[in-house]
């Protein structure tokens, strides 16, 4: 019967002991889930979270601009050069006296010197750009392109 008596006693200390350790570990649970939800909490909560996303967008929105300025600038240079180096005239086509250069009626010849053999006023050096645009287009940019 010591036995019985002994494992009751024990049972009863363990049972208490562990009820009192639970009860002890919900109110500290629902203490600290008050504490949090307390509107003060939530607002420097809620600003905290506010200035880390203000912080970190604005890098994001630095390394967008950045990559679209260089995407943009190798496009542009890509169709340059594909302007520069195509063959065909720009407009109608080859023969009809319509373009500068196409050999037609006005021309004097498809080498695009003029009907007296001269080079016609105005006219690009020889290996130069198509566009004297592009140039003066690079050179004119407002700071508002530039980012500042």
């Amino acid at each position: 019967m010591a036995r019985r008596a002994f494992w009751l006693a024990t049972g009863v200390v363990v049972g208490a002991g562990s009820s009192l350790w639970a009860e002890r570990r919900v109110r500290r649970t629902v203490a600290q889930a008050t504490a949090r939800l307390q509107p003060d909490a939530l607002a420097a909560g809620i600003g905290r979270s506010a200035r880390h996303a203000a912080s970190t967008a604005g890098g994001r929105v630095r390394d967008a601009v950045t990559v679209g300025r260089s995407e943009m600038q190798r496009r542009e240079d890509e169709r340059w050069s594909e302007l520069d180096g195509r063959t065909d005239p720009v407009g109608p086509r080859a023969g009809d006296g319509g373009g500068p250069d196409d050999g037609g009626p006005d021309d004097g010849g498809p080498d695009g010197r003029g009907p007296d053999g001269r080079e016609p006023e105005g006219a690009p050096e020889a290996g130069t750009r198509r566009s004297p645009a592009r140039g003066r287009r690079r050179g004119r940019k407002s700071p508002v392109h530039l980012g500042r």
